[in-house]
């Protein structure tokens, strides 16, 4: 009987110990995913920063180039399309 017990024992401490172990290392493991997949976002979140200065950049230097000596000023007589008489729109 004293050598059932100690074997129930053992194997109760075994399971015990396993079950221990494996969650440390699934917890150890979806650290590590964490980790790795916020280092990725924050590259991408860089990627896309950098991505849009440059943009910003490009469109500024477009812009320069197409206004030298004042030709942002429309010409005189022009008029908006948004700035149509009321009277001819329909209710």
């Amino acid at each position: 009987m004293k050598l059932m017990l100690q074997i129930a024992l053992g194997v109760f401490l075994g399971s015990l110990s396993s079950q221990l172990t494996m969650e440390a290392w699934h917890a150890h493991q979806e650290a590590i995913a964490r980790e790795s997949a916020n280092k990725l976002n924050l590259e991408q979140e860089k990627a896309r920063l950098e991505q849009g200065e440059r943009i910003r950049a490009l469109l500024l230097q477009g812009r320069k180039l197409k206004e030298p000596d004042g030709m942002g000023v429309p010409p005189a007589g022009f008029v908006p399309d948004d700035a149509r008489d009321e009277t001819l729109k329909h209710p």
